[in-house]
């Protein structure tokens, strides 16, 4: 199966604010064969303008359009409201917070055939979401990412910045 590029996603999700967990989410769905409206999407997704989207909230819609998910994390000390709410609804969908993965460990459960999502760092100190693909030649090859990839060495400290928490969701059928 080939991995959707992101400039096949529905229009309307390319034109939003903060858009790469949209992306993300679509992608994923969309390459395990799961069609979803996109105001469908966005709701699951609890996106917002102003706080974009968390990653236990792709969690819980990937849940909730028939994924199987884990969602694994460094402890979040510093959990808001607003977030407060996704993690209530991933513990009642059984979606527990599991440790977060090292790179083998997310590597390994690509070649098993599932897709990790991940949150790293940008140059411009926000989040950012891209499924993972591979490494290659000490390539990371994230998807949705600037380039399409970035060296091993420069992913793991993006992957390890400060309130990024090696923060992940492997996704599978």
């Amino acid at each position: 199966m080939r991995f959707p590029k992101w400039h096949e996603a529905p229009e309307e999700l390319l034109k939003m604010d903060g858009h790469c967990g949209l992306l993300a989410a679509w992608s994923v769905l969309h390459y395990f064969g799961k069609a979803v409206a996109t105001p469908d999407l966005v709701a699951s997704l609890r996106h917002s303008k102003r706080l974009g989207i968390f990653t236990v909230d792709i969690a819980a819609s990937l849940k909730e359009h028939g994924l199987a998910v884990s969602f694994h994390s460094e402890p979040d000390n510093d959990i808001r409201r607003y977030e407060s709410r996704g993690y209530a609804r991933a513990r009642r969908l059984g979606i527990s917070v599991k440790p977060a993965l090292s790179l083998p460990e997310l590597l390994r459960e690509r070649r098993a055939g599932k897709i990790p999502i991940v949150l790293f760092n940008t140059e411009f100190d926000s989040g950012h979401f891209s499924p993972l693909l591979s490494r290659r030649n000490g390539m990371i090859s994230l998807s949705y990412s600037k380039h399409g990839s970035m060296p091993t060495d420069e992913f793991l400290a993006a992957w390890t910045a400060p309130r990024i928490l090696r923060q992940c969701v492997i996704v599978g059928r």
